[in-house]
């Protein structure tokens, strides 16, 4: 080994690979509180000891639940049923670090080894050259494999098994990745890409080790310049995924940790306070689960491990309450016993905070608790953000004690199949449609044939009433603005009421999906659903007349390449202007009556037209409401309106009619 690469060893070992005794620590705790990873990270790591690759870890992007196993010599650039993808995924080396913590748990040489030979047989095999550039060298997956070769072998550096050849052809390999991110000529795609900050990630990281000042400088500077380009003012990246957005969040939170072992402030308070406000996202958005939205293209992944480790760089107790309540497998490995002791003495503050509004990315949360039996809605009308945005403007998804009622599709595949194009459709998410027509057509995997604005969303709650209403111009060329008013009273009953604003479309339909869990049963004047711990009852209405949904089933997929099916429907309406969905919990089994009601004008004593107005009587539990939807302007001599004997000035309007005195409550003036 060249004495410059020699010290360089030296000074990575000194800072980067913990010593025997302190890994001995962090197994420990890992075997104490993480019994589940250390089983998954040992089974990852006996796979690769027989060069078998499944893609199993929770944050693997492309997941794989079909073993390849190579008998004669790894192949890189194998593609598996024609998705490169798993190329891609393959050439992350992610699973190394398995090999580490496998290593570190058992003190068995055999994963030490299995590291060091993959990685030599990649450093023979897969030298840069321009050809690769698309398929073992894309500057995504340079990136993320620089961070997780150090990781990796932080935790086998001290093994025989590194001798000093090996650990020289480590810091080469790291060297040629260095160039290949230093010399990237997309810098305009990198600022506002999630690949930009990986890669840079993965080049800030090597910048240090290798003390590479220039490249150090490089990648400061689009770290901060990606930051402040991508982040937005609600803390969301922008492309419209969660998984990307927490992607993005995790290579952040990585840049911290290793800034902090090089004593490197990269970051002002301001770009802080960015990271900071893209973690609380992350914990505001995290279902009673803990998972993030499976919305756009994201998996349904536990976010906890993420919010852990931000809670612990940040010290922040707002954040430990969304993650848990020790630190996670991976952060033990990363910070040691020193950083689950730090964790110990955060004091975790609870959030009192049960409606969250991103008001930039268009999603709007609204739960009764933070524990996994709470009540979650979720309504998302905003920006598409890119390739990775799914045509889901006006999407609700819900829960009911814990129980996912309402779902969007997930992914499964990246590959330009008709099923990608179907998942990313609108006729895949719980919105509202003219007839089966799409708002905007996919033109291939990543690009749409149009792209309508989401207009802003308006968000009120009073007491137990809570209103979200939002709408696009999707079909803008038909002349028609969809709107969609959502109506939540005390978590029990949620009204959807959805208007196509416009020339009256030939058909309108509104799309539902349900939870895997969730089986649908046809009532004579709707649906009924009933879960594992929920029961509930859907009730249709076009302007006051009701509808009978057509019962389907739609394709599911909770992670990459995992397809499954679930219950759907559809309610369709002709002629129709506007269309309301009102799902009620079952607590009790006393029956469910929603009945339409005519809205009367209180002032000047006339009856409001179906195509002026709704009203709903709803009786459920015991518990009477009224609920009002005026389709036009407050004014005129159609002003004080209502149902029931109540009136009020409002466009939306709600009463418990079991509290005295009646009066009706305005959410929308």
């Amino acid at each position: 080994m060249t004495e410059k690469r020699m010290a360089q060893w030296e000074r990575f070992c000194a800072l980067m690979a913990p010593e025997q005794q302190e890994l001995e620590r962090r197994a420990a705790l890992c075997r104490e509180l993480w019994p589940e990873d250390c089983a998954l990270a040992l089974k990852t790591s006996d796979e690769l000891r027989e060069d078998t690759f499944l893609f199993q870890l929770p944050w693997d992007m492309e997941q794989t639940y079909q073993p390849v196993h190579f008998d004669n010599g790894i192949d890189w650039g194998y593609i598996l049923n024609g998705d490169g993808e798993f190329t891609f995924q393959m050439n992350r080396h992610r699973y190394w670090i398995s090999l580490g913590q496998a290593y570190a748990l058992t003190g068995n040489e055999a994963y030490a080894e299995c590291f060091v030979r993959q990685l030599l047989d990649w450093l023979d095999k897969e030298p840069w050259r321009e050809e690769a550039g698309s398929t073992t060298w894309r500057t995504l997956d340079a990136g993320l494999r620089a961070d997780y070769w150090v990781r990796a072998m932080a935790l086998c550096a001290h093994s025989p098994a590194v001798t000093p050849e090996v650990a020289e052809r480590f810091l080469d390999g790291l060297e040629a990745h260095a160039v290949r991110l230093g010399t990237n000529p997309r810098t305009g795609f990198s600022k506002k890409s999630n690949w930009g900050v990986m890669e840079y990630t993965g080049l800030y990281v090597i910048a240090w080790i290798l003390d590479r000042p220039a490249d150090l400088e490089r990648a400061r500077f689009f770290l901060r310049e990606a930051l402040h380009t991508q982040i937005m003012d609600d803390g969301m990246q922008w492309e419209a995924s969660p998984m990307y957005h927490n992607e993005v969040l995790a290579s952040y939170l990585e840049v911290l940790r290793v800034a902090d072992i090089w004593n490197d402030e990269l970051f002002d308070e301001e770009e802080l306070d960015l990271i900071r406000r893209a973690a609380f996202a992350t914990m505001n958005l995290q279902t009673p689960a803990h998972h993030q939205p499976m919305v756009g293209d994201s998996d349904d992944t536990d976010v906890r491990d993420l919010l852990s480790e931000a809670a612990l760089l940040y010290e922040d107790g707002e954040l430990k309450a969304g993650a848990f309540e020790r630190l996670d497998f991976e952060s033990i490995w990363l910070f040691g016993a020193e950083g689950d002791r730090r964790y110990q003495a955060i004091p975790t503050i609870p959030s009192e905070e049960h409606v969250t509004e991103l008001s930039d990315s268009g999603q709007v949360v609204l739960r009764s608790g933070w524990d996994a039996h709470a009540d979650w809605l979720y309504f998302k009308n905003g920006p598409l953000g890119g390739g990775h945005g799914h045509q889901d403007k006006l999407h609700v998804s819900l829960w009911l004690g814990g129980e996912e009622v309402l779902t969007d599709c997930g992914r499964f595949t990246y590959t330009d199949t008709p099923l990608r194009y179907e998942l990313k459709s609108s006729a895949m998410h719980n919105v509202p449609m003219i007839g089966r027509e799409e708002y905007s057509d996919s033109a291939d995997s990543w690009i749409y044939q149009a792209l309508p604005q989401a207009m802003p969303n308006r968000v009120c709650r009073k007491g137990e009433f809570f209103f979200v209403e939002g709408s696009h111009t999707g079909y803008a060329e038909k002349g028609v603005l969809v709107c969609r008013r959502v109506v939540s009273i005390g978590m029990d009953v949620f009204l959807i009421n959805d208007s196509w604003i416009g020339p009256q479309p030939e058909e309108v339909s509104q799309r539902f999906h349900f939870g895997e869990n969730i089986t649908l049963t046809p009532e004579e004047q709707g649906v009924a659903g009933a879960g594992r711990a929920c029961r509930f009852s859907m009730r249709t209405f076009a302007q006051g007349k009701a509808v009978l949904p057509e019962l389907e089933t739609a394709p599911i997929a909770r992670h990459y390449n995992l397809l499954d099916e679930t219950a759907a429907l559809t309610a369709r309406a002709a002629r129709c202007s506007a269309m309301t969905t009102v799902i009620v919990r079952r607590r009790t089994g006393s029956p469910v009556r929603v009945i339409p009601q005519t809205v009367d004008n209180d002032a000047y004593l006339h009856a409001l037209t179906e195509q002026e107005a709704e009203g709903y009587q709803i009786e459920a539990d015991g518990r009477r409401y009224a609920v009002v939807f005026l389709h036009h302007d407050v004014g005129n001599t159609e002003d004080h309106n209502g149902i029931c004997g109540v009136y009020g000035l409002g466009r939306t309007m709600v009463c418990d009619l079991d509290k005295t005195p009646q009066r009706m409550t305005v959410l929308q003036w």
